[in-house]
């Protein structure tokens, strides 16, 4: 059965499956319009992370799971920094883990063959993949946008918690029982239940954070896996031991996930959670991954560095060095993040901390176990994104001075500070980006013509259905008000107008229409760049509406060619004409559209060649591993291909979809990346 089919199983299924979304179909583009205005104002005068203060705020143990439908993570102290003996009692129950499997997902919620695939890869107990043996994650973080085209009760069931539900029930998971092993003993509760870990991504937020917060911070599972976040944001020490009184702990690696709320900035409860769980622990020799919400490093440039200021300024002052309300000064922690992880964008790329002699080039860069590595894997269920436009190079802010920098600031510094990030020196960091992208440069520059194709299946109208419709309606209807004003202006009724024009000189009004738009928009273009305005939303707009206008006269061009007999009734005559137009509209109007769409270089309006095209192809996710030996090594998946034709199973649990022709083989996108614990840069 096809997705369309299984919505007819609804109710035994307990969701109804969806189509990808058509983001440039007339309801899509109102809905998503008006929720983001929504979110906007909301975000401006309301913030829902503040009343995340009140929630429990203890840290995260992946060996204390909640009860089944009951709260997590029991209060162990109710306000203010932990106490030693808060630390010791943490310390003396923790598993000495060393070894550790983790997925990371992102950009899911959308058609239900792209999810559901990903959904049913992450949950085989193992995947083989290039004579890899790939267990499944002891923990799934979803790196956001876990639902769309925006946020509600419903989309999420339907969209991501039915589909993730029905690819994992717990009969599948299998019972829990006791490590057979030394080595089982050290990866954890031997088939315990992985836990579920989710950060908010802007189509989360679509609704001011409502739903997401009912789904995942209530501590229930969500088919065999279990969530245990009590917030927005989280924290997990994965292995490691915190230090206790008169004793060094053992340093090891820590999950973070911050929630940035559509690139404004950090909330002070978030703040506060993360000093008391996180930046008060962090140890020499302590290794973070730091999951966000968005790409923030590829636009971060100097000197504003962009939306980046705001995860920088959480860097710098809560991870490299904490503030010593004692002394007014800056320690240094000794802690460094060393992986960075986030999706937004539909792709795959990645780039990797280099020494400025080393940057002139990419091509033949490896992965070097003592750099940082920042990588974006947005492939979890959304359209494909382009990746020919993101930089060669990134300059990102330096680490900042500790200790004995002085500071006048508290713990939590105030807004204004995070506004403006922390002072840094003139040098910062390099990244650069390393040869493997999915899709590739070459591959990456053939998709978004494809929007532009009438013999493509991704041809805008054919993609987004309702889009020629409206567009070819409102041609009528410009065609109607300009032709009632030509008439009125000659004195004539509409049709005599017409058939006065055909017997004129008609080669040169066609001419004059054909060309005079395209002429008026091509000096309109290039006076806007030398001006320096061509990104300015009205010189967008108005681009968009010379390429309409340029269609709409073909479209009557070709009216005007029509000998129209003298003997057919005007009401047929004015029928046919208004279905032409309407043609015309429909499919010169959608090639208008399409051709503007490519011609935008950057923006709000360049990224619907991609998602315009709605690509459900070529999904993947990455599987982490933690060895016993301290380092990480990632493993990009991939499948070239997702499931499109699906039969109902029966289990214990009720129904269950499995896909006909079984699950597409996985693949690496590049070699495996090992990370250590230590780097080899400050």
């Amino acid at each position: 059965m096809k997705s369309r089919e299984l919505a007819k199983h609804h109710a035994a299924l307990g969701f109804t499956p969806q189509t990808a979304v058509r983001w440039l179909s007339p309801m899509s583009l109102a809905r998503t319009a008006l929720k983001v205005a929504a979110a906007t104002v909301f975000a401006d005068f309301g913030d829902k992370r503040e009343l995340e203060g009140s929630f429990p705020d203890d840290p995260l143990r992946l060996d204390k799971l909640p009860v089944p439908g009951q709260p997590a993570q029991p209060v162990v102290s109710s306000r203010g920094l932990p106490s030693p003996a808060d630390l010791e009692e943490e310390r003396a129950v923790a598993p000495a883990v060393t070894e550790m499997w983790l997925d990371f997902a992102a950009d899911l919620g959308d058609g239900f063959d792209a999810t559901y695939t990903v959904a049913s890869l992450l949950a085989q107990d193992t995947l083989t993949v290039n004579g890899h043996e790939l267990p499944r994650g002891r923990v799934l973080v979803l790196g956001g946008d876990e639902v769309y085209p925006v946020a509600s009760p419903a989309a999420y069931e339907n969209r991501m918690a039915g589909p993730y539900r029905t690819a994992f029930p717990p009969a599948l998971r299998g019972p829990i029982s006791a490590p057979k092993s030394a080595d089982e003993a050290h990866s954890g509760p031997h088939n315990a239940p992985p836990v579920m870990l989710a950060l908010p991504g802007n189509h989360d937020w679509y609704d001011g954070l409502t739903s997401f917060i009912r789904v995942f911070t209530r501590q229930r599972s969500i088919g065999g896996w279990r969530t245990i976040q009590n917030r927005s944001y989280f924290a997990v020490r994965l292995t490691g031991t915190p230090p206790g009184p008169g004793r060094n702990g053992a340093p090891g690696w820590w999950l973070l996930g911050l929630d940035s709320q559509l690139g404004q900035y950090i909330d002070e409860p978030q703040l506060d959670y993360f000093y008391r769980n996180v930046t008060l622990q962090l140890q020499p020799g302590d290794a973070i991954i730091l999951c966000v919400a968005a790409p923030f490093w590829v636009d971060a440039a100097q000197p504003g560095w962009g939306e980046f200021r705001q995860v920088n300024f959480f860097e710098q002052d809560y991870l490299r060095r904490r503030f010593n309300p004692e002394t007014g000064l800056f320690d240094a922690t000794g802690a460094s993040v060393r992986l960075w992880l986030t999706g937004d964008l539909h792709h795959y790329s990645r780039y990797q901390d280099s020494p400025s002699q080393e940057h002139s080039g990419n091509q033949h860069q490896t992965p070097d176990p003592g750099r940082t590595q920042m990588i974006t894997c947005g492939l979890g269920g959304a359209y494909l994104s382009d990746t020919h436009g993101l930089p060669d190079h990134l300059t990102l802010p330096a680490a900042s001075a500790a200790p004995g920098e002085s500071s006048s600031v508290r713990h939590t510094p105030p807004r204004g500070t995070q506004q403006t990030g922390t002072e840094q020196t003139d040098t910062g960091r390099i990244f650069t980006r390393m040869p493997t992208t999915f899709p590739g440069q070459g591959h990456s520059r053939l998709l978004g013509p494809q929007l532009a194709n009438p013999f493509s299946q991704f041809w805008l109208p054919i993609r987004n259905p309702g889009f020629g419709l409206s567009l070819g309606i409102m041609h009528v209807v410009a065609a109607l008000t300009l032709w009632t004003v030509f008439s009125a202006f000659r004195g004539e009724a509409f049709v005599d107008s017409l058939r006065s024009l055909t017997r004129g000189d008609t080669p040169i009004l066609v001419t004059v229409l054909i060309l005079a738009v395209p002429l008026l928009l091509a000096v309109a273009s290039v006076l806007a760049r030398s001006l320096g305005v061509a990104q300015a939303g009205i010189v967008v707009f108005a681009r968009g509406a010379l390429y309409q206008l340029s269609a709409l006269a073909v479209g009557t061009a070709v009216v005007i060619l029509v000998p129209w007999p003298e003997s057919w009734p005007d009401v047929v005559i004015l029928l046919l004409v208004l279905a032409l137009v309407h043609l015309g509209g429909w499919a010169l109007g959608s090639e208008a559209f399409a051709l503007y769409i490519l011609a935008t270089p950057s923006g709000e309006v360049a990224s619907w060649k991609m998602s315009g095209q709605a690509i459900e192809d070529h999904k993947g996710f990455l599987r982490i591993h933690l060895s016993s030996d301290a380092t990480l090594t990632v493993y990009p998946l991939m499948v070239d291909t997702v499931c499109r034709d699906w039969r109902l199973a029966t289990n214990d649990d009720g129904a269950r979809l499995v896909p006909v022709t079984g699950l597409p083989a996985a693949r690496l996108l590049e070699e495996p990346i090992t990370i250590a614990r230590k780097g080899s840069t400050p």
